[in-house]
């Protein structure tokens, strides 16, 4: 009947998992970082640094913005070198928009990315970069 397939088309539209909502200063301040600290590099770092922005903007201990984190005193060399300001590539900023509408890639208590290791664990290397946590948040934040 009619009826029915009004229904049908109506339940093939509907979205499970919305969207997560992020303002346009999200996007500019995440692929502004994404670039500056790994633009030329492979999109897998570019993901992982994303990844630990968000990661630390989850986390207690950081800030509770995208431009908190990024900003925090002594976090990001990019925001006192200069390199921040540069305008990010094209895919700079589809990975902060992937990484903006899906979430971090990484797990949730990797908060450290640099070239030597932070923390006691290594989560993943990636070209020099490290990607770094505390052992003992693998039990409280899982």
């Amino acid at each position: 009947s009619p009826e029915n397939s009004n229904t049908e088309n109506y339940e093939k539209n509907i979205t499970y998992t919305p969207a997560k909502t992020y303002t346009e200063n999200d996007l500019y301040v995440l692929s502004h970082v994404i670039f500056a600290e790994a633009g030329n590099y492979s999109e897998e770092l570019q993901i992982g640094v994303g990844s630990v922005v968000l990661n630390r903007v989850a986390d207690e201990r950081f800030p509770d913005s995208i431009e908190e984190v990024v900003f925090q005193n002594g976090q990001y060399a990019c925001t006192w070198d200069g390199n921040y300001y540069k305008e990010p590539s094209e895919e700079a900023i589809a990975v902060a928009t992937y990484l903006l509408e899906n979430g971090s890639q990484y797990p949730k208590y990797v908060i450290f990315q640099a070239e030597f290791t932070q923390g006691d664990k290594v989560y993943k290397k990636v070209g020099n970069t490290y990607f770094c946590y505390y052992e003992r948040d693998v039990s409280v934040n899982v």
